[in-house]
């Protein structure tokens, strides 16, 4: 199941920091997530789940935020989201209000999530989400130190292609 959270996002962590009042607006996450298609890739995002029944999914925000900061660094599952527990600026790109201490995600939902997307949602990823960040020109895509790294969008679209062939 899938439910939206762009609209009523309950406070999650209330007894820390608010985020957007003690942040660097001129920080390269930030200026990067104003730029990013966030209701497009929710809305493709919604589209992978079913609705009113079963265990709400995580908030597209945060895993295309996980997921871009991954094509960004060049990283693995688990150090983005050792990344993102560790800098505010990228709890913020990926839509937290209140900077979180405790484990918000496992990466192992990164890996459910790149199975359970499909080739339209990681074409325009792909497409969209470069563009947006080769625009920005505060980031530069990594290339692969390790192979089984490189192209990860291009293995997951080529991952899903063979799957329905």
């Amino acid at each position: 199941m899938y439910r939206s959270e762009k609209n009523n996002n309950p406070m999650l962590f209330p007894k820390l920091f608010h985020l957007g009042g003690r942040l660097d607006d001129s920080n390269r996450w930030l200026k990067l997530g104003e730029a990013m298609p966030w209701e497009k890739l929710d809305e493709l995002y919604g589209k992978y789940f079913t609705k009113g029944y079963g265990r709400p999914a995580k908030d597209s925000r945060l895993i295309t935020g996980l997921l871009t900061v991954k094509l960004i660094k060049n990283l693995s599952d688990e150090e983005a989201v050792q990344e993102f527990m560790e800098n505010p600026y990228m709890q913020a790109f990926c839509g937290a209000e209140y900077f979180a201490v405790e484990d918000v995600i496992s990466s192992s939902v990164l890996s459910e999530r790149r199975k359970r997307l499909g080739a339209d949602f990681f074409s325009f990823f792909d497409s969209e989400v470069g563009r947006v960040i080769r625009d920005s020109k505060t980031f530069r895509l990594r290339s692969a130190k390790d192979p089984s790294r490189a192209g990860l969008i291009g293995r997951v679209i080529n991952k899903i292609k063979t799957l329905f062939n």
